[in-house]
């Protein structure tokens, strides 16, 4: 399934592409998680903002990627990735991995997708500058189109995104831990 933030040339602004992605989210009957008011970080409209700019979807083989879009291509702090790692939905969905797929699943799923994960560090690379991960919210307002020109991204095309085996993977055991 093509979604429209997936275009490298995406007239969306990225206000936009967020609320794409959750209705994809919803249509693949995943929850879309939000911020509490209180929060001083937004840390799932950060997460989704990585996902439409990156032109990334929710299979585990994307979200690897997406990890180190962030890690090569972002502002990323130490501080807010830790608070991202203590949101509970976070580590049920670790629970989750390892309960279901083994200790060694998530190392054995980088290894198959080194092909994907080395292009996202060409392409993180080659940006003219890091993507802001704590997001400011005036680039809700601006196309991926002028955002990517501006930042230097280049999405990963569907053939450069193929990794060497696909992984079976269901989220939905997320669900039953909880």
């Amino acid at each position: 399934m093509l979604l429209e933030y997936q275009n490298q040339d995406s007239t969306q602004t990225l206000g936009e592409a967020i609320e794409e992605y959750q209705r994809y989210l919803t249509y693949m009957g995943r929850n879309v998680l939000t911020d509490a008011v209180s929060d001083d970080d937004s840390i799932w409209l950060y997460h989704d903002a990585t996902h439409a700019i990156f032109g990334q979807d929710t299979t585990i083989e994307d979200e690897t990627a997406l990890d180190v879009w962030v890690i090569f291509g972002t502002t990323f702090s130490w501080k807010l990735l830790r608070k991202y790692q203590h949101v509970p939905e976070i580590g049920n969905l670790g629970k989750a991995v390892t309960f279901k797929m083994g200790a060694l699943f998530l190392p054995k799923l980088y290894w198959r997708n080194k092909g994907v994960l080395w292009r996202v560090i060409q392409h993180s690379r080659r940006m003219k500058k890091k993507w802001p991960l704590k997001l400011p919210p005036e680039l809700l307002t601006k196309t991926l189109k002028e955002l990517r020109e501006e930042y230097g991204i280049t999405i990963l095309t569907d053939k450069e995104k193929t990794p060497t085996r696909v992984t079976e993977f269901d989220y939905s055991v997320v669900s039953k831990m909880t």
